[in-house]
């Protein structure tokens, strides 16, 4: 019989998706897969494996777990919702791609995952040139309260040459495996960080929402010239002396002080992170939790499959 460990490791998408109260599709639970396994595989044993006929449940084409079947028709509206949302991150980034310094403008979070809820944001990773962290953030944060951080909220902004982080948390991987590519070289984030496939193998990249959507290089290159030289620098310094408030203020409103990572990187350089570390840590936590309550499921239903496949005397 399998062991329970890989029933964990082949079910974590479904885990994980139950933590945020939605149904997924069986690519998803194929994709996020914690071990390597052909897709029609993965179909077959969903299909004929008697333990997990008492653990998953399947409603055209989407899987929950036993017990959560209510989530089937919430899930098609997060779609929906997610898909507007989409449109709207489209039209904003045509317009963010001529700002100085982008260099790539991505999709995060669940309007990236096709798992909107009705309050969800369009968050975004911007990609940005080095040394210009702190400029890319004021821009940015100026038009998003300017416009409403429901119209687009950047919450992540990542040095072009610092791309690669060293393997992070599941949370993390998630959140770069299923981010969608919007302007310039966005693909990059990905390509520079192969641990993500090492924790997703099926893993695949998911379709950019704007595949020919270029950045302004002419147009940035004038906004540049002005924003370069001694001016430049000096709008850098005290953008990032308002960036390092804004972060100590964001960190205080979950009653903590900025996470020494998130400082590190900042103070670096390399990264400014406004991505919900609190929302993250308590992420990894549920997930873990769920794990421990479906793998007691898992230990029943093996003695269950056992018990029914043992001759009678």
């Amino acid at each position: 019989m399998t062991p329970k460990s890989e029933y964990l490791d082949l079910l974590d998408g479904l885990i994980y998706g139950d933590i945020f109260d939605c149904a997924i599709t069986l690519d998803e639970l194929w994709q996020y897969a914690r071990v390597a396994i052909d897709r029609d595989q993965l179909s077959r044993r969903l299909r004929d494996d008697l333990v997990l006929h008492r653990i998953v449940v399947e409603q055209n084409g989407l899987y929950c777990l036993h017990g959560r079947t209510a989530l089937f028709g919430e899930r098609l509206t997060r779609i929906l919702h997610a898909r507007r949302l989409q449109r709207r991150a489209r039209f904003v980034a045509r317009v963010l791609r001529h700002l100085p310094f982008v260099r790539g403008i991505v999709l995060t979070g669940s309007t990236s995952a096709d798992d909107a809820t009705e309050g969800a944001d369009v968050d975004f990773l911007v990609i940005v040139a080095a040394d210009r962290i702190g400029t890319v953030f004021l821009l940015f944060g100026l038009l998003s309260r300017l416009l409403g951080r429901r119209t687009f909220c950047p919450n992540w902004y990542v040095n072009e040459e610092s791309l690669a982080t060293a393997p992070g948390n599941l949370y993390i991987a998630r959140e770069f495996a299923q981010a969608r590519s919007l302007v310039g070289n966005a693909d990059a984030l990905r390509d520079s960080n192969p641990w993500i496939q090492e924790v997703f193998p099926n893993a695949i990249r998911p379709p950019a929402l704007e595949p020919d959507l270029k950045r302004s290089p002419r147009l940035q290159g004038l906004f540049e010239a002005v924003l370069r030289g001694h001016f430049g620098d000096r709008l850098e310094h005290t953008a990032q002396r308002v960036a390092a408030a804004r972060l100590r203020i964001h960190y205080a409103g979950f009653g903590q002080e900025v996470p020494r990572l998130v400082a590190e990187r900042f103070q670096a350089g390399s990264a400014l992170g406004f991505h919900g570390y609190c929302h993250e840590q308590r992420i990894l936590k549920a997930h873990a939790a769920r794990r421990v309550q479906v793998s007691e499921r898992l230990e029943q239903a093996h003695a269950d499959v056992g018990s029914t496949q043992r001759p009678n005397r």
